[in-house]
């Protein structure tokens, strides 16, 4: 059988549809299940009017029910006087019978009782109105309403129901709403129509002009924008997300070609781009440089073109880029630096004080982070941006909430337009960079400098007054801004201590008078949260988890020299002396967990092999320490790998559980010895295989 279930409504958000369609889908096939009714698949089907899921390979009845459910053993289910026990009659009650119907079941572990259920199945359209008229009361979203007199809620109102099993309805109701056999084509380009079956619905419904595909619907976007939208050198920008948006805002897509008055194109493009793309939900048109060309296309929802449809949505597009000159042009009338002295009375966190203070703080850090760089040269154009990279988000472009995506971009215009270097220009832009996974990241010192410090300052003052971060709460996005340090640290081989600089940031917060929380387990609670996003970070450049934990697991302060270490121990993992060696290395690991000497006495050794053992491993010590000093991380895992024969050796002819207690902790403290200079670089333990 095929099972045609249609929700026809009012226009529902283009953000709810997908996640909706799978709720269904996902509860349909627990339902099914519950029932104990098979089926082949079943898909999903949706546009802003309508929730459309499709079942094929329904079973004409349910599965027959022949359970045994065991419970306890009999001697536990009944007393001396074979009278039940309270464990009998609660195992009884929990499956709904009576004692008089429980079994005695012979096992291989003895005697139990136990429940027999058996029922026979029942035809599967008996079913279907319960099944789908709960599918519709539990379906969530996360805003829902109530209309007329009903009292059940729903994203927007439910208009019809079409519930029908092969060619026979599906009668429900649900508060006076009614199932049947009628739906409705396109609101402007279609007609109700009756279906006598589920095929009869799918042929209908495209009659009508609707494409409930939505797939289907966002290939015909793409097809018909480059068949119909672009002329020689032109290209649409199409962004996914946009893309599936407007996909779910329509039945029927038809792109149309709008213009604006070129004037408009004095404003910077990102920002007319955001209007088009964020508040009208148009595709910009480009040439091939990626320049914006005084050109958009907007999908129409309907069957062909308009005049009226384009010239409305012109005069609409028009007055979003009247406000957005406007507020472009009374920004550029003063300095951008002006804008700074406002910063006093915008609040960053009522513990934490103002952007103004905020970047006075992270002055103070980028001064020291300056010379543990070596950027002295920058100094002055570093606190130059520092001062200004905030200065946009009291503009009028920005602070009227309009383009709030621009903060960073809009600070670079203005500061150009009013004269600041282009190398400060581009460090308040990219200061903010990276913004997202896989996001662009800081090139200029400038850039580079101003957003550590700025992250830590928001990292360290927001913990430090109690801000906490949950797995679905972070207010203050400090898991983005420890990110942020990190990749930015990586991607610009900056030589420097996390510690350091948590330490910095701490001792300017104490001296600013805001930090609510004991320094030393603030510094404790901001490392930790740290050494986390370095494990992320090199987990998603996709280096071995194994290997990330040992190296992290002994240091991961300088993230440079930490990634240095995860690319020479990933190499000689592979090779197959070392494969040899992590056996042993475990070994040691396993036989000195719990020891802690290493005085080592070799008036204790009775066997050549320990002698040979303590020789190599004194040289060893020295030449991993100094090898170590030089970061020669390859050339330290090259000397302990030399060291298999002698320690196979040790293992074959010395017994270290030695009766003599003192011979004992002699021959465990020189596996521990041992054990320390596998453990110099890294925690070789972790290794797997």
């Amino acid at each position: 059988m095929k099972l045609l279930f249609e929700i026809g409504m009012e226009e529902n958000p283009a953000r709810f549809l997908v996640n909706a369609l799978n709720d269904l889908k996902n509860n349909l096939t627990k339902k099914l299940k519950d029932e104990r009714i098979d089926f082949d698949s079943i898909k999903t089907f949706g546009t802003p009017r309508r929730l459309v899921i499709l079942v094929e390979g329904l079973a004409e009845k349910q599965n027959d029910l022949n359970e045994l459910n065991m419970g306890p053993a009999k001697r536990v289910a009944y007393g001396e006087d074979g009278m039940i026990s309270k464990a009998g009659l609660g195992f009884a009650k929990s499956q709904g019978v009576e004692a008089k119907d429980l079994e005695i079941i012979d096992t291989p572990k003895g005697e139990y009782i136990a429940v027999r259920k058996f029922s026979e199945g029942v035809a599967t359209k008996s079913l279907l109105s319960d099944i789908l008229k709960n599918l519709v009361l539990e379906l969530e979203f996360p805003k829902s309403m109530k209309w007329g007199d009903r009292k059940f809620r729903f994203a927007r109102p439910i208009q019809w129901f079409l519930a029908v099993v092969d060619n026979e309805l599906v009668k429900f109701e649900i508060e006076g709403i009614e199932s049947g056999l009628e739906s409705r084509g396109h609101r402007f380009f279609g007609q109700r129509f009756t279906v006598s079956s589920v095929d009869d619905y799918f042929a209908k419904i495209r009659e009508n002009n609707v494409i409930i595909d939505i797939e289907e619907r966002k290939r015909m976007i793409r097809e018909m924008i480059d068949k119909n939208c672009t002329g020689e050198n032109e290209v649409v920008l199409i962004h996914e997300n946009l893309l599936n948006e407007v996909t779910n805002l329509v039945e029927y897509p038809y792109p149309i070609v709008g213009t604006f008055n070129s004037d408009f194109l004095e404003v910077p493009q990102e920002v007319l781009i955001i209007s088009m793309e964020v508040h009208q939900r148009y595709f910009p048109i480009l040439d091939k440089n990626g320049k914006l060309l005084p050109k958009f296309v907007v999908v129409r929802n309907g069957i062909e073109y308009s005049d009226k449809v384009k010239a409305g949505n012109e005069k609409v597009l028009s007055a979003r880029l009247a406000d957005a000159r406007f507020f472009y042009q009374e920004d550029l009338k003063q300095p951008l630096v002006e804008n700074v002295k406002k910063l006093e009375t915008v609040v960053f966190q009522k513990d934490l004080g103002t952007i103004a203070a905020k970047m006075r703080r992270v002055s103070k850090v980028a001064d020291s982070l300056i010379d543990t760089l070596g950027y002295q040269a920058e100094r002055e154009d570093i606190q130059r941006t520092i001062t200004l990279c905030k200065a946009d988000l009291v503009t009028n472009m920005i602070n009227e909430k309009e383009f709030t995506e621009l903060q960073g971009l809009m600070g670079a215009n203005y500061a150009l337009k009013s004269g600041e270097k282009e190398t400060v220009s581009l460090g308040i832009q990219e200061h903010y960079f990276p913004r997202f996974k896989g996001d662009n990241l800081p090139t200029t010192k400038e850039g580079i400098v101003t957003g550590i410090c700025d992250r830590i300052d928001t990292l360290v003052g927001c913990l430090g007054v109690g801000i906490q971060v949950t797995g679905s709460k972070d207010p203050f996005a400090l898991r983005r801004a420890a990110l942020g340090i990190v990749n930015v640290i990586i991607n610009s081989n900056l030589n420097l201590s996390l510690e350091a600089l948590v330490d910095k940031s701490i001792e300017v917060l104490r001296e600013d008078g805001v930090l609510k929380k004991d320094e030393a387990q603030l510094k404790k609670e901001v490392l930790e949260f740290l050494k986390q996003r370095v494990i992320n970070v090199f987990t998603d450049l996709g280096y071995r988890r194994d290997i990330i934990s040992a190296v992290v697991e002994k240091s991961w302060d300088n993230v440079i020299e930490t990634k240095a270490e995860i690319e020479v121990l990933g190499e000689a993992v592979q090779e197959e002396n070392f494969k040899k060696l992590i056996g042993i290395i475990k070994r040691v690991g396993n036989i000195v967990k719990d020891h802690k000497d290493i005085a080592i006495s070799s008036d204790l050794f009775k066997e050549d092999a320990e002698k040979a053992l303590y020789s190599y491993v004194e040289d060893l010590d020295k030449a991993t320490e100094k090898l170590l000093s030089e970061k020669d991380y390859k050339g330290y895992l090259g000397a302990i790998v030399e060291g298999e024969e002698i320690i196979n050796n040790y293992f074959n002819t010395v017994m270290i559980n030695d009766k003599d207690e003192a011979i004992k902790n002699n021959r465990l403290s020189q596996m521990k010895r041992l054990d320390d200079i596998y453990e110099k670089m890294a925690d070789l333990n972790c290794i797997e295989g």
